[in-house]
């Protein structure tokens, strides 16, 4: 790639910028404009990109409407997203899903901010602001055709999680969000009430720590930090900061050196922006020691080239076991801890609730509450099988 964009710029006749050195110059900018992005620098970046947008204005460039919705231009950002992601998928005949869930997020933020609460209704979004449909798709069938053609589990719960939200699905939003926080396992943070709490039994004592477990599929990084997103999508300001901190924490765990993945760097562009380092809420048994969030050197460390080594695996033999030598889990079996978590999460569920559940899933609907409650449960354990 660098050996590619010295090439361009080395190019002849740069003193007019045409149809003949557009993509040239629309390369370079982006280049540019990306590493700000890495560094921190958004106004430049934005910048940048602009100029990419002013010689090229069908290049596909993502990263523009995250900023935009960092700058609280939630409207530019869900349009410049549904634009991307309609490009996306036309080149690659694949589900855009980052760029439908920041599109999503984008217009949570508009609907949450009429006052009243949300009286404006989906259809009535500007369509400039919506991925564009092929002819004769429906707007809803659309949308669920899409999300089970995305095939990363996370990214699939977080579009429903987010896709439920604005067609107001209670019932769908708690379903979604307590799978996305099983998948967060123990890093979920403690200071919030889950919708799958840890049960008496199934939390580590305080004298206890465990030893932090790969995330190579970065189920938990990427759980959390949209779980954080929904959160600030929709104002709870508390929520997001406690998912995003652990999803930092998560992150620098995971980073294994791959200086162009901005995944490792979103969690730590969301706290920038929100200025959360220095915030003495954060209060959790799961924090660890060796990460200190308000440190000026994890950032740094974190900002350089999108992800370094940090060395945060180790532990001692000692802190990762309970004073009885055993683990506080390892009296319970796996199985029977998802089970108890789900039949916490749904116990509130109305019958109607449940039954509507359960025809998405194509199961049966008589029976009684417990018995709708039971058919539920035992489904949902097999998607975590399967998964």
């Amino acid at each position: 790639e660098g050996e590619y964009l010295q090439s361009l710029s080395g190019s002849d006749d740069d003193s007019v910028i045409d149809d003949d050195n557009a993509d040239k110059y629309a390369a370079i900018w982006t280049e540019e404009g990306l590493a700000h992005f890495r560094m921190m620098h958004f106004r430049e970046a934005s910048e940048s990109f602009q100029k990419v947008y002013k010689v090229k204005p069908e290049a596909y460039l993502w990263q523009d409407g995250l900023l935009k919705y960092y700058f609280e231009d939630y409207h530019g950002a869900a349009e410049s997203l549904a634009k991307n992601a309609f490009r996306y998928e036309t080149r690659f005949m694949e589900s855009a899903s980052e760029e439908r869930i920041w599109r999503d997020a984008a217009e949570l933020k508009i609907l949450n901010s009429l006052k009243g609460g949300r009286k404006k209704k989906n259809k009535e979004i500007p369509a400039v602001m919506k991925v564009p449909l092929e002819e004769g798709v429906d707007e809803e069938q659309g949308e669920k055709d899409n999300i089970a053609n995305e095939r990363r589990k996370v990214f699939r719960l977080a579009r429903q999680l987010f896709s439920n939200s604005l067609q107001d699905n209670p019932a769908g939003v708690a379903l979604n969000r307590a799978q996305l926080q099983a998948l967060c396992g123990d890093s979920f943070p403690s200071s919030l009430k889950s919708a799958l709490p840890k049960m008496p039994g199934s939390e580590p004592s305080k004298s206890s720590k465990f030893k932090a477990q790969p995330d190579r599929k970065m189920y938990r990084l990427h759980s959390l930090f949209y779980l954080g997103l929904h959160f600030d999508a929709l104002g709870q300001s508390y929520e997001s900061k406690q998912c995003m901190k652990m999803a930092l924490k998560r992150c620098a765990e995971s980073i294994s050196g791959n200086n162009q993945d901005i995944t490792y760097l979103l969690p730590v562009i969301h706290m920038t922006i929100r200025d959360w380092y220095d915030d003495d809420e954060f209060n959790t048994e799961e924090a660890d020691e060796a990460l200190d969030l308000a440190s000026d050197d994890l950032v740094a460390q974190l900002v350089k080239e999108g992800g370094v080594e940090l060395g945060l695996q180790e532990e001692c033999d000692d802190r990762s076991k309970s004073e009885n030598g055993r683990s506080p889990d390892a009296t319970i079996d796996p199985e029977e801890k998802i089970e108890r978590r789900l039949r916490e999460n749904i116990k509130h569920m109305r019958i109607i609730d449940l039954k509507g559940e359960l025809r998405k899933r194509k199961l049966r609907v008589s029976g009684s509450k417990k018995e709708l409650q039971d058919r539920l449960v035992e489904d949902l354990k097999q998607y975590e099988r399967r998964a």
